[in-house]
């Protein structure tokens, strides 16, 4: 179910005008047709003012789209290029932005001026300025399963002013469904049905940041285990809003997730450990894991 609410101004007050916008930076997020047979989609995200810019960390694999890291307050311009030979939209999940630029074709907007889907060989600007650091997706807002089992989504990082983004300790866990051809739907942790383990540090604080961007699994179960018994990790997040002092505790580490929800947690080895991320969906029924080897430094 979606629900539209249309917001009208007080007739009593004067009509403010809206601030002069002014992008202080602009990115093009680029979908092609894959070479081969699965994914079918390949997406790249480029700066174009900054061309020999290191590029930002990527999740393991480039069976979906790659990170975009944006800074709190800080207005920006992301163009969708499409390349393939059929329509997209791309939602900017969670997000606060002006209708016009969600990416929900013939759905956001005011009659007079209705977002578009993104046609073959079509671009469209969205525009956005975040307004508070935390985690959050992209990902395809057309009428087709297909695009988001064959990965046209990809995580958000907003971080706060002069904060940059700390691969050695920010680690993303993307879960997502891939059409994997004659290998059927398969459960993907960062594009990967059966991801590497991750190698990590004892007596480092990590921040683990979960998205469920699955088409339809609205009863995933997460869980992160030791010897089969779920550790303890300390919450700080959910769907990109720092949680309030009552719900930032510590907690086991089993929870339920449903379709486009995001937490972010804590966890810190105390010793050398190898622990095991669970996760599984009952429907479709699917199940896939990732081991976290805890090292000395």
């Amino acid at each position: 179910m979606v629900l539209g609410v249309t917001v009208l101004p007080d007739a009593s007050a004067k009509a403010a005008e809206p601030p002069a916008w002014h992008a202080q930076r602009k990115l093009q997020l680029v979908i092609e047709d894959r070479k081969g047979n699965v994914p079918r989609y390949a997406l790249a995200v480029r700066e174009p003012a900054r061309p020999t810019r290191p590029s930002q960390p990527a999740t393991s694999a480039p069976s979906i789209g790659p990170p975009i890291f944006l800074t709190a307050g800080q207005p920006v311009e992301i163009e969708v290029v499409n390349r393939l030979k059929e329509s997209t939209a791309i939602h900017w999940h969670g997000i606060e932005l002006e209708s016009y630029y969600d990416g929900v074709p013939d759905w956001t907007g005011t009659p007079q001026q209705t977002t578009p889907a993104v046609g073959p060989g079509k671009s469209f600007v969205a525009r956005m300025a975040p307004p508070h650091a935390g985690t959050f997706i992209y990902h395809t807002h057309w009428h087709d399963e297909r695009q988001l089992t064959n990965g046209i989504y990809g995580p958000i990082i907003v971080l706060p002013p002069g904060r940059d983004f700390d691969p050695s300790r920010d680690k993303l866990f993307v879960i997502g469904l891939g059409d994997f051809g004659p290998r059927g739907e398969m459960l993907v942790i960062n594009g990967i049905p059966s991801p590497p383990a991750v190698p990590l540090s004892v007596g480092v604080k990590y921040r683990f940041r979960f998205i469920n961007i699955t088409p339809d699994s609205t009863g995933m179960q997460i869980k992160l285990l030791r010897a089969g018994v779920p550790v303890q990790w300390h919450a700080i997040a959910k769907d990109g809003a720092n949680l309030p002092p009552v719900q930032a505790v510590n907690d086991k580490a089993d929870m339920l997730t449903t379709v486009g929800e995001t937490y972010d947690f804590e966890y810190q080895a105390e010793k050398p450990e190898e622990l095991s991320l669970e996760i599984f969906s009952p429907e479709p029924r699917t199940r896939t894991s990732q081991t976290l080897s805890f090292g000395a430094r």
